[in-house]
């Protein structure tokens, strides 16, 4: 299934790049572990790659020199793609979405995003963005939403966005019990905690995990959820509806800049100011 799915991804990119002068090139993945395409023009290049391990699905841009790729590849989008679940109609989304980001339009767009939002040494893999649109493997319509926020607004409302989009959808799906899918969203959030931003992990805690109230639906989410996720969760229950006053900064681990962070966030959206 892997390999069909990532031809399908492929032959929807191929489709926009060869209209641009692009050629498809098969190579190999650093390992076994790897699956990987690279598309190349004198002036560009992108890569495919899908990582069996992570299952994730991977589109890299990066400049072409005389001697090939220059190497220093800039993640335009990544999906997480499992073969035990997903199936062809997940391939063709990421096709669709990585084909749309190859467009020419598209890019220019990106590109400029990419340039005002990244600081150095940061690739954006684990922002609010980021994080949003993995949940579009879950909830579909967010991707219209998603589009709509950053189109509407100068910079993407993280937290007035989750609670008013994601939430809503989250407590829906609680609801209806559907364990394939709800077991689908706890893998994602464990994955996107485990290397999301000190902005992206309070959303999934305080925002989302810490929307949910009854007993027999956090355990129903809980049960497919990593060690780590799970304590952060019961780490953030002990603020729900609390206020609490951030650490000095000088004395703050790690751990602690990202709950006073996660607090701060929370009580500036209760206030009306995000």
């Amino acid at each position: 299934m892997v390999n069909k799915a990532f031809e399908i991804v492929n032959k929807k990119v191929e489709a926009v790049l060869s209209e641009q002068g692009f050629t498809r090139q098969n190579v190999s993945g650093s390992d076994s572990k790897e699956l990987a395409t690279l598309y190349t023009s004198e002036s560009a290049a992108y890569s495919i790659i899908y990582n069996k391990e992570k299952k994730h699905m991977i589109m890299r841009a990066c400049s072409m020199t005389p001697d090939g790729p220059d190497n220093e590849w800039k993640t335009m989008g990544t999906w997480m793609f499992d073969p035990a679940t997903d199936s062809e109609r997940e391939a063709e989304s990421i096709g669709n979405d990585f084909a749309e980001s190859v467009s020419v339009t598209k890019f220019v767009q990106k590109t400029k995003q990419q340039r005002k939002k990244k600081k150095s040494g940061e690739d954006g893999n684990g922002d609010p963005v980021f994080f949003s649109k993995r949940l579009i493997s879950v909830f579909p319509e967010l991707k219209d939403e998603i589009r709509e926020e950053e189109d509407g607004y100068e910079q993407f409302r993280a937290v007035t966005f989750t609670r008013a989009s994601i939430v809503p959808k989250v407590l829906e799906l609680m609801n209806s019990g559907d364990t394939d899918r709800i077991d689908k969203l706890s893998d994602i959030l464990s994955a996107q905690y485990s290397y999301g931003d000190i902005d992206t992990r309070p959303l999934i805690t305080i925002v989302i995990l810490n929307s949910i109230t009854d007993e027999s639906q956090k355990e129903a989410i809980r049960k497919e959820m990593s060690e780590e996720l799970q304590k952060a969760w019961s780490a953030a229950e002990k603020y729900r509806g609390k206020k609490v006053k951030p650490a000095k900064k000088k004395k703050q681990t790690f751990m602690q800049k990202m709950m006073a962070q996660s607090i701060e966030n929370q009580k500036a959206y209760s206030e009306g100011r995000i």
